[in-house]
């Protein structure tokens, strides 16, 4: 037999004697060990990372890099404390983090709502609060995202009131700022995704609050900003409706006004339908009134609506049914 044999052997019998001892020795300990790992549960988060304004610089530069993968980062914890049950308890402060690093990144403020209505063991008030912090800070860093501005007049506004706080006047007060959001939304146009019919709900807001005149305000400013033909219905339909309200008009006046207000507006669909059918209502507003040059020609009807060359000019005298069109 050969050295190499005689090595060869020695090496595989030290080997089994090794195994024979360590076998033994791994199943007496590892028996308590598992015993305990079964025992112990995970109870509470740690938060690692350090305050926002450190996270930027942390970044090195790769701000928007950084927070997609922060981002990713919640949404796979938010998946794994749903499935162990366990409250995701910094979830805010990642948001908060994120939305320093990029504050245009838009995905936080669209989801924080379904992020924290899903908490494990339910959201607490505090919860609400913080995320109405949130989709704020969206409404900041966004102003003219009519999608933010909708899921933060619905929550504040609709959901947080109806289904987490408990406090009568903190509802009363959330419910007017959520239709501040949906009016400005209803201001931006919307017809996109159907934004417009969306934000509508902040004018049941006010009506249900008593704020006749806030609600026929926005009611003007949607019908404004929108091109949806059957959204514009609608929303005649309502000041119609609204019209005939006794306690929506606290004055004469501003009943002679409104009325002054839909009467132009018809004009003005008027005159869209038939000087503009092919153009938005954009575009409509854009180009300006047409200009009837034989009929304006000598300047003896300059008041006339028909010689406006702006709708300001135009609007001044729409309503005077001399210079109906």
């Amino acid at each position: 037999m050969s050295g190499k044999t005689r090595t060869l052997r020695s090496d595989l019998a030290a080997l089994a004697a090794a195994w024979a001892v360590a076998i033994p020795l791994i199943t007496l300990v590892r028996h308590p060990a598992a015993e305990t790992h079964r025992l112990v549960k995970e109870t509470s988060d740690v938060y690692v990372l350090p305050p926002p304004a450190a996270v930027v610089r942390l970044s090195l530069g790769h701000r928007a890099a950084m927070a997609d993968y922060l981002w990713a980062g919640v949404l796979v914890e938010q998946g794994l404390h749903s499935v162990s049950k366990r409250r995701y308890e910094n979830l805010f402060k990642q948001i908060e983090a994120i939305n320093e690093l990029d504050p245009t990144f838009r995905e936080p403020y669209l989801v924080v709502e379904a992020l924290t209505v899903f908490l494990a063991k339910g959201a607490t008030e505090d919860d609400i609060r913080q995320a109405r912090v949130v989709l704020e800070r969206g409404v900041h860093n966004l102003p003219n995202d009519p999608e933010i501005l909708i899921a933060a007049g619905s929550f504040i506004g609709l959901m947080a009131p109806s289904s987490y706080l408990s406090d009568p006047e903190e509802k009363a007060r959330w419910k007017l700022d959520g239709a501040e959001y949906l009016a400005r939304a209803a201001e931006l146009g919307g017809d996109k995704n159907q934004f417009g019919w969306q934000a509508l709900s902040g004018f049941g807001l006010l009506r249900k609050a008593g704020k006749n005149r806030q609600a026929i305000t926005f009611l003007q400013n949607a019908l404004a900003g929108t091109d949806d033909e059957e959204l514009r219905a609608h929303i005649k339909a309502l000041m119609d409706k609204m019209a005939q309200n006794e306690d929506a008009f606290d004055q004469a006046e501003q009943r002679r006004a409104f009325a002054a207000f839909r009467k132009r507006q018809d004009q003005f669909d008027e005159i869209w339908r038939t000087a503009y059918p092919l153009a938005s209502k954009t575009g409509v507003l854009v180009m300006g009134p047409p200009y009837d040059a034989a009929f304006c020609s000598g300047g003896t009807q300059r008041t006339s609506p028909r010689c406006a060359f702006t709708w300001a000019q135009w609007a001044a005298e729409a309503t005077d049914d001399s210079h109906a069109r």
